[in-house]
């Protein structure tokens, strides 16, 4: 299933996703039209041998491995793969910027994105392999919109044979499945040997760790004005 929008109102402007969205593009503009796109990626990635030692590599490039946990999460591995990840946060982002407001909403972003990297990075802290991507910081905008709007209907594609079917369904049902199957294709990779034979391709377990970030960290950030007028509603 493909997830191509929200059916629920939304009551304000979503600045701070539209925002990502706009620096994300910029980012990988600049990556593709790099004199050394492959020398760019390597120098914003997040590479784990290099944070363990602590190595910084020389300019143009983050001044400190630790930045890296937030800048890889601006660059992306191809066309397929930013659009993806911006149509997911298009889609489920406003909703939780509404609860959080802008500036919270930012700072749960970048957090839940950098908890997914070190999430990644604890599983093969000696790889040499660039991890790049805003997956780990949309899982937990997931994560967060699964808990706070579970029974919210979205729009998504559904493949059948060569035509797409356009359904409505749960967002319990949607965000469940993507869910399930990071943590299954995750935790079936978790062997050295397994993790080396893949390449890093896929880095599930940043996934799963921004998926739990946003899960138990989206109380902290919700605007206190969206939990008083969830009480009013309640009574």
């Amino acid at each position: 299933m493909i997830p191509i929008g929200d059916e629920n109102g939304r009551a304000r402007f979503p600045l701070a996703v539209l925002s990502i969205i706009a620096l994300n593009v910029y980012v990988f503009y600049q990556e593709t039209s790099a004199r050394n796109p492959e020398a760019f990626i390597n120098g914003f990635a997040l590479i784990p041998y290099d944070l363990s030692r602590n190595i910084a590599l020389p300019p143009p490039a983050a001044s400190s491995p630790w930045f890296t946990l937030v800048t890889s999460q601006f660059l992306h591995d191809g066309f397929l793969h930013i659009a993806g990840n911006m149509l997911f946060l298009y889609v489920f982002g406003p909703e939780v910027e509404r609860i959080t407001g802008t500036l919270r909403f930012t700072a749960f972003y970048l957090t839940c994105g950098a908890l997914a990297a070190t999430a990644q990075f604890s599983v093969d802290p000696m790889s040499h392999v660039p991890s790049i991507g805003a997956s780990g910081a949309i899982a937990g905008v997931l994560g967060a919109y699964l808990l706070k709007f579970p029974t919210n209907h979205v729009r998504t594609i559904v493949p059948i044979g060569c035509f797409p079917l356009v359904v409505s369904v749960p967002a319990l049902l949607v965000i469940g499945l993507w869910a399930l199957t990071q943590f299954m294709h995750g935790f079936g990779t978790i062997s050295p040997d397994v993790l080396s034979a893949q390449g890093g391709r896929i880095a599930y377990f940043a996934h799963i760790g921004g998926f739990l970030a946003g899960i138990f960290l989206i109380g902290f950030f919700t605007s206190h004005s969206s939990k008083r007028r969830r009480r009013i509603r309640c009574g």
